[in-house]
């Protein structure tokens, strides 16, 4: 199975190499179990970012620098590269958990799946993890209105966008063009365009994590909500009313999200070696 990731930076000279080597280091790749395309898309950086790239590449990696007008513009240039049968992205600082792959193969080759995301998991800046949670559910209807930003009345968490994946048809769905035009939100658009088509399931594994650092642009969450509102419409009476609920059952333990998610949640089942 053949794996696309694209990390989308700019003067991350700090950053890029731990990021870089989450991505190198999956044992799916050393396995033979894996194949990568793995596309560096620097937005013409003035540091040694680039460097540090080209010093850690291998064959399967490829550096695209050049000056462009933000994140979602090198990641829609990204995206427009892919060749694997899986995508997905992960910003520099963030790092993937070494058998992430691993997972997706073992998940993909049991389940008819388009789209997962894992248990939401952040560092702090010196990477010690910091929060660990399984997440209940992704409504389409809700993800469709952008509701998944913390937004009154729901407060619904965001969808961890290093640990979601998703098949190379789902990109069918989404205009390139547009998500070049994104400053914030380009990852809320992805997640809309995925809804249309799909379903999200949720895997109860850590498949990456979020690292906290400064100048982030999710450090600017008043607009990202502003570029959700100009493509999202609002929800239904009834999406507010699931929506309440789910925030709820967001606390709930492990076995109760299972048994009342039972379709698009998978567990891993010591007894059968499989993911149900």
């Amino acid at each position: 199975m053949k794996f696309t990731i694209v990390t989308p930076c700019r003067n991350a000279e700090s950053l890029i190499g731990e990021t870089m080597r989450s991505v190198l280091s999956q044992t799916a790749l050393s396995s033979g179990r894996a194949e990568l395309q793995y596309v560096i898309c620097d937005g013409g950086s003035t540091d040694g970012t680039v460097a540090v790239a080209r010093s850690l590449a291998t064959g399967d990696v490829a550096i695209d620098s050049r000056p462009d007008s933000g994140m979602y513009d090198a990641l829609a240039r990204g995206l427009g590269q892919a060749s694997g049968e899986w995508i997905g992205y992960v910003n520099a600082g963030d790092l993937l958990s070494e058998r992430a792959f691993d997972t997706i193969v073992d998940v993909a080759e049991q389940h008819d799946v388009k789209w997962i995301t894992g248990i939401a998991t952040r560092y702090s800046e010196g990477g010690t993890v910091t929060y660990f949670s399984l997440p209940y559910r992704y409504r389409r209807s809700l993800m469709r209105a952008g509701q998944y930003t913390r937004r009154p009345p729901l407060y619904l968490p965001w969808i961890q966008q290093e640990s979601t994946f998703w098949r190379a048809s789902l990109l069918r769905t989404v205009d390139l063009d547009r998500l070049t035009t994104f400053r914030y939100a380009g990852d809320a658009y992805l997640w809309s365009c995925f809804a249309r088509e799909t379903d999200l399931h949720v895997v109860a594994a850590q498949l990456a994590g979020f690292r906290h650092h400064r100048g982030q642009l999710s450090d600017v969450k008043n607009r990202y909500k502003d570029e959700v509102r100009s493509f999202a419409p609002a929800p239904q009476v009834v999406d507010l009313i699931s929506g309440a609920v789910d925030h709820l059952l967001w606390y709930a333990p492990w076995r109760v999200k299972k048994l009342l998610n039972r379709r698009l949640m998978l567990q891993y089942d010591f007894g059968s070696g499989r993911w149900i």
